[in-house]
């Protein structure tokens, strides 16, 4: 019975020896490698990815660039000398577009080429189209410093000719100003009321005509006292306050043009103007006498 358990134990060793594989250091070493070339290989395709976003970039910043050319040399052309205002901000909002874009061109470029030199990646392809894009950028620089050049000669053109309109501006500014005060000063009235002893004290209203001091008309004194008088816009008043009693109007006003509202039997309240353009035509001074 002892001698079956020895054997057993000893067939189960064997066993057990058989089912683990000693280390080979050859494809250890292989498998390393795998790994290694794997590793290098994915670097480098993410490393000349990113090459050639760049470069995509960088072609695509050039098309804008030749697009914003084009929209200036339109607008220029269009507008010729009449260039002003919201297209010469336009012009200028796309040279200043361009100037950013060359700009990260150049530092893409400078990028690319550190980023190359230390990927110690020889690919010949590469270092060519990076040779083209610089040289695309120096030609693009020319051709930008170029319609600079072109836009910095019309600002002069336009400086000139917003002089011009600027004194045509002030012109006309200097016409409006005539012409607002002489409508103010044609649509400018005065009135005065008051009872005859008021407006003789004065100075606005005497007596004359009649016979042996008999039938004397009251009038409008030749040197009228202006202070006495308040002021209208003709174009705007149509009611003249008079609150009086037997009033009456002795200026020169055709009595079809306005109208007498009464307060009672014999107190006038206001004179209503009726059709102002008869009423001022032959006066712009109103006189109203009143009783006490």
């Amino acid at each position: 019975m002892k001698r079956l358990f020895y054997v057993a134990t000893v067939l189960i060793a064997l066993a057990g020896c058989q089912g683990k594989e000693e280390p080979n250091p050859e494809l250890e070493a292989l498998k390393a490698e795998k790994e290694a070339i794997a590793k290098e290989a994915a670097s480098k395709d993410s490393t000349i990815n990113s090459f050639m976003e760049s470069l995509n970039e960088i072609e695509d910043n050039l098309s804008q660039v030749k697009q914003k050319q084009g929209a200036i040399k339109s607008s220029s052309t269009e507008g010729g000398a009449e260039l002003q205002g919201s297209a010469k901000d336009r012009i200028n909002e796309d040279i200043n577009f361009i100037n950013e874009l060359m700009e990260e061109n150049k530092s893409k470029i400078a990028s690319l080429q550190s980023r190359l030199k230390k990927s110690n990646l020889k690919i010949a392809e590469f270092e060519k189209m990076i040779t083209r894009m610089t040289e695309q950028l120096a030609e693009k620089d020319k051709e930008i410093g170029t319609l600079k050049e072109q836009m910095a000669a019309m600002n002069i053109q336009i400086g000139e000719m917003n002089t011009s309109i600027t004194n045509l501006q002030g012109e006309s500014a200097g016409k409006t100003q005539v012409i607002e005060q002489q409508t103010v000063k044609m649509n400018t009235a005065f009135y005065a009321v008051g009872t005859y002893k008021e407006l003789r004290d004065n100075r606005v209203t005497n007596k004359e005509g009649g016979f042996l001091g008999l039938g004397k008309k009251k009038i409008l004194k030749s040197d009228f006292n202006q202070d006495y008088f308040t002021q209208v816009d003709i174009s705007k008043i149509k009611s003249i306050p008079v609150n009086g009693k037997n009033a009456k109007v002795i200026t020169n006003h055709p009595t079809n043009s306005y109208k007498l509202e009464m307060d009672g039997k014999k107190k006038v309240k206001s004179l209503t103007i009726t059709n102002s353009e008869t009423f001022w035509r032959s006066s712009k001074y109103l006189v109203i006498t009143i009783d006490n």
